[in-house]
């Protein structure tokens, strides 16, 4: 016999199975026992998202529609935890998906409380909900979603006409106030481009506006909401907010500028030019690094600094191959100045086409046949994030959803920053061909630049090696740069082949099996791949990939 520690609850609470099924043989009465709250085993077990106890329990004749204190059943509480594999478990034992808590509350209410927008599709499909619908206090899942201050959720809600922003609860509260009350400003903003600006100027029953709402509050997020919305207000009551692109250019022109303000500092600084790039140019290489991946704004828009920095680098090296290292004079002359031209034109060709080109997109027609509902994912044993929660469709294998770009992608590769732009199934062979070929013009800028630097120290005559390699800082600067980036381009092209040689993409985990493929045929497949754009591996089976949210 095991040794018995505790209650049942307890057993529950440290997830030990084997003693929770000790209890039930031992006395079966024991599954209509409450705890504190009114707590059933079910009810612990569901709101721990136990899968192992609620089946054993449920199996063992636990009622799914006993209440506890609060009127709330265990369904009601997995919905709140949003574990969608015991939700299906306790709905498939008969639990009555009508029954509501003490204070009106569906389980719906309890799905959006919890945020998780699988769970809240799941039980949409089931048919037995709506999502107008409010509690006894006439809170919608909105009012519970702003209140909870889960944006995603709000723009889920809002997605199809969903939720309208103008219900208001039994105080006259919309949504926008609510939020307001929070001091949301991404969720205010979320919120005023579907209602637009006429909703500022609704009072609540006890005669309040949003802003009279946000005013209340002292904190920095308060002050900074409070501004916006006094804008806002007096703005034509029918128009909504616009994403001003002010700030997003600045941020893209930034490392071009800035650099190019330190080459001229520099310059005029004569001797001292080393000194000042070898000083300015860490700060810039630091402050374009150390940012986000989105810009620090309510608009929350992908950050496009980097991309920018791609930008500055090649425009930077192009002014200073063709101004500095290879004078006008020679342009037409040097077998040097027909190749680089040739080369620079091609990788900047390839830049605007990658830029441009689709990535592979997933469109609603594009979605997974096998599966309808989030019941079909759970029944054929499915990871139930195939679905996905913001392109609302299920996604075939080795597709995955970027936040930044907001779009499906198939064959997803990455995101990469350096173009702002996703790399998958349209684009990937373009990608790696766009990468080689701007190896090829690094190496050919460095090549060049070293030749520069050696004929201007073997004509030393007087001038010391020190004063004129810093004469040369422009020259200098960016060999260093372009050598550094050969580096990562190095490093970046052997992730990629690697992963290419196996049948798979840097982000999908590959198979045993396609790691022990011989030498020859890990080259035969990057060569098929990159002359056809065509993989000679079929996928094998892959590990879920945990991805950053961003």
């Amino acid at each position: 016999m095991l040794p018995i520690d505790g209650d049942i609850f307890d057993c529950i609470q440290r997830g030990n199975i084997d003693q929770c099924a000790h209890f039930i043989q031992h006395d079966r009465s024991i599954l209509k026992e409450k705890g504190w709250g009114g707590f059933t085993p079910l009810h612990f077990a569901a709101l721990q998202g136990n899968r192992s106890i609620v089946n054993l329990l449920l199996s063992n004749g636990a009622d799914p529609n006993l209440t506890c204190d609060a009127g709330m059943t265990a369904f009601h509480l997995a919905c709140r935890h949003g574990n969608v594999y015991v939700m299906h478990q306790i709905m498939q034992h008969g639990a009555d998906l009508r029954m509501v808590d003490h204070q009106g509350k569906t389980a719906l209410h309890h799905g959006v409380s919890g945020g998780n927008i699988v769970a809240m599709q799941y039980l949409w499909e089931t048919g037995m909900f709506r999502w107008c619908d409010g509690d006894m206090y006439n809170v919608t899942p909105l009012h519970l979603a702003a209140d909870a201050g889960n944006t995603e959720v709000v723009r889920y809600l809002l997605r199809n006409k969903r939720c309208m922003v103008e219900t208001v609860d039994e105080d006259g509260l919309t949504a926008v106030h609510v939020a307001s009350e929070r001091g949301c400003i991404e969720m205010c903003w979320t919120l005023l481009q579907r209602s637009g600006f006429r909703i500022l100027h609704l009072k609540t029953y006890s005669g309040h506006t949003p802003l009279d709402l946000c005013r209340q509050g002292r904190t920095f997020r308060h002050l900074q909401l409070a501004k916006l919305l006094t804008r806002y207000m007096k703005e034509p009551p029918f128009s909504k907010p616009d994403e001003s692109p002010i700030l997003y250019y600045w941020t893209l022109f930034f490392p071009c500028l800035i650099g190019g303000v330190i080459l001229i500092i520099a310059a005029m600084l004569g001797g001292y030019g080393g000194i000042t790039c070898a000083v300015l140019f860490p700060w810039l290489a630091r402050s374009i690094f150390s940012q986000f991946h989105r810009m620090t704004t309510y608009q929350r828009l992908a950050n496009p600094v980097y991309l920018g920095t791609m930008i500055a680098g090649l425009f930077h090296s192009l002014v200073c191959f063709y101004y500095k290292i290879l004078p006008p004079s020679l342009w037409g002359d040097s077998v040097l100045g027909h190749v680089s031209l040739v080369q620079f034109s091609m990788v900047l060709a390839m830049f605007w086409k990658i830029l441009t080109q689709d990535p592979g997109e997933l469109g609603p027609g594009d979605a997974d046949p096998r599966y309808s509902s989030i019941a079909d994912l759970l029944e054929k044993k499915q990871n139930p994030q195939r679905f996905c929660i913001y392109c609302e469709l299920f996604q075939p294998d080795h597709t995955k959803h970027c936040k930044l770009c907001d779009v499906c992608v198939r064959d997803y590769d990455h995101h990469c920053l350096f173009l702002n732009r996703c790399v998958g199934r349209g684009n990937h062979r373009l990608f790696i061909i766009f990468i080689l070929s701007m190896a090829a013009a690094h190496l050919l800028f460095v090549a060049a630049a070293i030749y520069h630097l050696y004929v201007v120290v073997v004509s030393l005559e007087d001038q010391s090696l020190v004063r004129a390699v810093a004469a040369q800082f422009w020259v200098v600067t960016l060999t260093i740069m372009n050598a550094l980036t050969i580096l990562w381009e190095a490093w970046l092209l052997t992730e990629q082949f690697d992963a290419i040689a196996m049948g798979t993409t840097t982000y999908f985990k590959p198979t045993c099996e396609t790691r022990q493929r011989s030498l020859g045929h890990r080259w035969t497949t990057v060569l098929t791949f990159l002359l056809e754009g065509r993989r000679r591996l079929d996928y094998g089976q892959t590990e879920d990939n945990s991805s950053i949210d961003i």
